[in-house]
């Protein structure tokens, strides 16, 4: 089938040619040789010859042309072509910009193409095309910023197409050519793109559009190779075929040129032709499908035999031969007789080889895929958070009534917004949720902890015991507890307690709703102005206490609540500390109302992070127990801070450290000094720790649970700790003094002020060796006759050697500092501290 030529020749053939051994007359030979024409030059990659070309038979090559450039025909219109109907010569042809978008629909179905066959696809938002091998969360591709319609991207707040970038850059002679030359600044121009978008433009070119032209080159340098090595022998063949006048000169292949490209307002080439662009990205698609055709076939080894059959006119062995039909130099005809039928010559065949796998592969784990869960999981992490505003008016009565309720999908909701609205913030700092407006709705979540942790059962009071060896369980001992049980054979299938059993359902955990509860009150507790209502509620901090308690039996741990498990229980007892962490300064114990296990359970829980003997060490030896580097970020352990902290704080009343002083027991006051101590820097590296703020607080918290144990202790306790040598405290505490303080840069001191106050304070109260609640010595006794003035008080004349006696020297060189002589409370102590008894 013949495609005619739209513009017809002007040259006349005045010799008539020949259709299959049947001549033509002079216009079916004009209408032949221009199709012929036509022929020859799209083979030579020259899509829409001038009319002189086809006239001359011009076979040469423009390189123009491969860069989908076209001749340009200056003031004349192409007049219809005679083998054209007359309602196809009447058809108006395609408008600029269908032209125009057909071009870029075709370059990104090419691009799209070879970057899947490089194992590398681009977003099907970007391209238009869905790809299954898509991977967007290790595609380089996933940062691309697309547009309004596929093929299109954004940058610096504009569209572009990439059919519109590469046109531009390749007009500008390609990549390399526009680097060399510095063109991209006319090329920002053109595009209408700030100057600051230069490297993004540049980077997205180089990433996405380079190689595609680099394969678009490499194609068009083998279309030229094909057509200068089918040029001479199409040239001898149209001269032995056509006869004089019809080949192609020389002179008028060489001769044609291509005025320069002209550049559009909107950045593409006004001379890109549509059908030599098609062709052009035609051929780097069927050069994409050769490849990856090469990779799954292979060509089947055949025999000489089988691809030129004995006796045939192709087979080797004859050529060259005297038979008169088959030797080429021979000029007498050959009979059919003698030659036989004609062989058709056999193709290559080529046998696709498919491959059955034994097993078939897939790609779920226990019937879970992993690739869409972790898609999914992508997907929602990048959507935005909600607005608290978004929820819109909410009842709260409704939210109490819901939690009421009981009811699974109820609770559920009411959970989750008492959840979020315990994280939204007031219009100032300390503000929140306004819980105090809300106590009905505080007392639901509470009952709904009591009875899902408990039930009916009743709380059991703590047996106090003064004199009790109590033993305190531990942090450690519980992590270690859960650690075994999680790593002995089948622990996954053994029903412990707290396990979610069978009979449950699909309804959730209750240890879930226990620590949705406390995450809300501890969310709740960091706004200052609930701080007070929650630190003071009657039944809030006992019932998180009970929640937490963790009872032994035959040196097996098990939780006070039957639905908790020894994993959750931890999690419990950690937010209680941090909740305790926040209302501890509000905290006020009354000998009267408060029931006597509060203080016991917080007093327990506070030692259970200090008192392990392997945890209680100096602090290089607790970064050490941590395994991280010394040049890193160093810190203290952050439970065992918390809880020095919650201490610190909850004894700063002296009804608080009088009601601790009946409830824990004697041994467990002993036991928690002397693993305090253990806790004080002693060596050098420590003190270079300790210099350090987040370390400076954490001895000042040390010295200052000192100072409330000192306090607590009877006088017994308080002689136990002067005469015990092996504990060590005043060589400790003169040590901490004497390396922060003496021997430190004078302009230092006043960092270090604080702790020295602090250790010369507890210094003095152990060295009293008094009972701290007792107030007979303070009051002063009645006046006889204006007379009477007795040595009480701070005014009290001191007898006997000071703790310090020893240490005159040092002392001495204490009293002489700046910061103390300031100081008339700390000079006094520490004076009689130092005070020789003779």
């Amino acid at each position: 089938m013949f495609t005619p030529n739209p513009y017809p020749t002007n040259n006349l053939f005045e010799g008539g040619a020949s259709l299959n051994g049947q001549m033509l007359d002079a216009a079916q030979a004009k209408q032949m040789a221009a199709l012929t024409a036509v022929g020859h030059a799209r083979q030579h990659g020259n899509m829409n010859p001038s009319p002189s070309s086809l006239a001359s038979g011009a076979n040469s090559t423009n390189p123009g042309l491969f860069f989908g450039a076209t001749p340009h025909i200056p003031n004349q219109a192409p007049p219809a072509s005679p083998l054209l109907d007359r309602s196809m010569a009447q058809s108006q042809p395609l408008r600029p910009q269908n032209l125009w978008k057909e071009k870029a629909n075709s370059f990104t179905i090419s691009l799209a193409s070879l970057f899947a066959k490089r194992n590398q696809p681009l977003p099907p938002a970007f391209t238009g095309i869905p790809n299954p091998n898509y991977d967007p969360l290790s595609s380089p591709f996933k940062d691309i910023q697309t547009g309004s319609e596929p093929g299109m991207f954004k940058i610096a707040g504009k569209n572009l197409h990439l059919f519109q970038l590469w046109s531009t850059v390749l007009q500008r002679g390609g990549f390399a050519n526009v680097n060399q030359e510095n063109g991209w600044q006319t090329i920002l121009l053109h595009l209408d793109v700030p100057e600051s978008a230069l490297p993004n433009l540049v980077q997205f070119y180089a990433k996405i559009l380079l190689p595609f032209e680099q394969l678009y080159r490499q194609n068009v340098m083998e279309q030229q190779k094909k057509a200068q090595a089918m040029r001479p022998s199409a040239n001898g063949s149209s001269s032995s075929q056509r006869g004089p006048g019809v080949g192609l000169s020389p002179q008028s292949a060489s001769s044609s040129s291509l005025p320069p490209p002209s550049m559009q307002s909107d950045g593409t080439s006004a001379i890109l032709d549509l059908p030599t662009l098609d062709q052009d990205l035609q051929g780097v698609k069927r050069k994409l499908e050769q490849e990856e055709e090469g990779k799954r076939t292979r060509q089947r080894t055949e025999t000489a035999d089988s691809v030129f059959p004995v006796g045939s006119a192709s087979d080797p062995s004859l050529v060259g031969s005297s038979h008169p039909g088959l030797n080429p130099t021979s000029q007498a005809p050959t009979p059919a007789s003698m030659t036989g039928p004609a062989r058709t010559r056999q193709e290559l065949s080529r046998r696709k080889i498919e491959y059955k796998p034994l097993v078939r592969e897939i790609d779920t784990y226990g019937g879970r895929d992993l690739k869409a869960v972790d898609a999914e999981i992508l997907s929602s992490s990048r959507r935005p958070l909600r607005d608290l505003n978004e929820w819109g008016t909410i009842d709260i009565d409704a939210l109490t009534m819901s939690i009421r309720s009981k009811l699974s999908t109820e609770l559920s909701y009411a959970l989750t917004t008492f959840t979020l609205l315990s994280t939204m913030k007031g219009q100032t700092p300390t503000a929140g949720f306004p819980i105090t407006n809300c106590p009905d709705l505080l007392e639901e979540i509470l009952d709904l902890v009591e009875d899902v942790a408990f039930g009916d059962a009743e709380d059991l009071p703590e047996s106090i015991n003064l004199q009790h060896n109590a033993h305190i369980i531990t942090n450690r001992e519980l992590v270690e507890a859960v650690y075994e049980a999680g790593t002995q054979p089948f622990a996954g299938l053994e029903q412990r307690q707290g396990s979610k059993s069978v009979d449950t359902g699909p309804r959730q955990r209750p240890a879930n709703l226990i620590l949705a509860v406390t995450n809300i009150i501890r969310n709740l507790s960091i706004f200052a102005d609930n701080v007070p209502f929650l630190a003071n509620h009657t039944r809030l901090l006992d019932l998180l206490l009970r929640t937490g308690r963790v009872l032994e039996k035959d040196s097996n741990f098990f939780p006070a609540s039957l639905v908790l498990s020894l994993s959750d229980v931890l999690a419990v007892r950690k937010d209680v500390l941090n909740i305790l962490g926040l209302l501890a300064p509000a905290v006020l114990f009354s000998e009267g109302t408060t029931s006597l296990s509060t203080p016991y359970r917080i007093f327990h829980l506070i030692a259970s992070y200090l008192v392990d003997p392997a945890e209680a060490v100096s602090p290089l030896a607790s970064v050490q127990l941590t395994g991280v580097p010394l040049g890193g970020t160093l810190k203290p352990p952050a439970l065992a801070d918390l809880a020095l902290e919650v201490f610190t704080r909850l004894g700063q009343t002296d009804a608080n450290r009088l009601l601790l002083s009946k409830v824990v027991s004697r041994p467990s006051l002993w036991l928690t000094f002397v693993a305090v101590v253990h806790r004080l820097p002693v060596l050098d590296a420590d003190f270079q720790l300790a210099v350090r703020e987040v370390w400076l607080s954490y001895v000042e918290k040390t010295v200052m649970t000192l100072y409330t144990l000192g306090f607590i202790f009877p006088p017994e306790l308080k002689a136990k700790v002067k005469a015990d040598r092996s504990l060590g405290f005043k060589n400790v505490m003169m040590r901490i003094i004497q390396k922060l303080f003496v021997q430190n840069n004078p302009d230092a001191r006043q960092f270090f002020s604080v702790i020295v106050r602090r250790i010369i304070e507890t210094l003095k109260l152990i060295d009293d060796g008094e009972d701290s609640f007792d107030n007979s010595k303070g009051i002063t006794p009645t006046l006889s006759f204006g007379i009477g003035y007795g040595e009480v008080g701070d005014n009290d004349f001191e007898r006997g050697t000071g703790m310090l006696g020893g240490y005159t020297d040092m002392g001495w060189d204490v009293l002489l500092c700046r910061e103390v002589q300031a100081d008339e409370v700390m000079f006094a102590e520490l004076e009689s501290l130092i005070r020789v008894e003779f």
